[in-house]
C-alpha cells in the first residue's frame, strides 16, 4: 500500500537533491512557519461580530476574557459568524458581517 503523495513530483524530485543538513533546516523551517500559522489563527479573548441587515444593524456581539477566559481560535469566530449570517438570510435581504478583533496582549494568560 503506497501513501499518496502531497506535494508536486518535481518538489520531491528537488528534495533528493538536497543535503541531510539542508533537509533538517528545511524541516526546522517549516515548523517555525507552522507554529507561527497556529499563533495568527488563535485570536484573544477579545473580539466582535457584528451582522447588518439591509444595511441596518442587526446583531453587535462583544465576547471579553470574562467571556471566554482561554481564548478562540479564528476558525470558531469565523463559524458563528457564517451561523449569525445565515441566520438572518431571506431572499430579498443584503447580509453583511466584520470581525473586530482586539488585541490586548498580556503575558500573564
Amino acid at each position: 500500500m503506497t501513501k499518496e503523495k502531497v506535494f508536486h513530483e518535481d518538489y520531491y524530485k528537488l528534495l533528493n537533491k538536497k543535503t541531510k543538513t539542508q533537509l533538517i533546516e528545511k524541516l526546522e523551517d517549516a515548523h517555525v512557519e507552522y507554529k507561527k500559522l497556529g499563533w495568527q489563527l488563535d485570536c484573544s479573548g477579545d473580539y466582535q461580530i457584528k451582522i447588518w441587515k439591509n444595511k441596518k444593524l442587526v446583531q453587535d456581539l462583544k465576547f471579553t476574557w470574562d467571556d471566554n477566559p482561554h481564548g478562540a481560535s479564528f476558525k470558531d469566530v469565523k463559524d458563528l459568524e457564517h451561523s449569525l449570517m445565515t441566520a438572518y438570510q431571506d431572499y430579498e435581504s443584503l447580509i453583511e458581517s466584520q470581525i473586530i478583533l482586539n488585541d490586548d496582549w498580556d503575558e500573564r494568560r
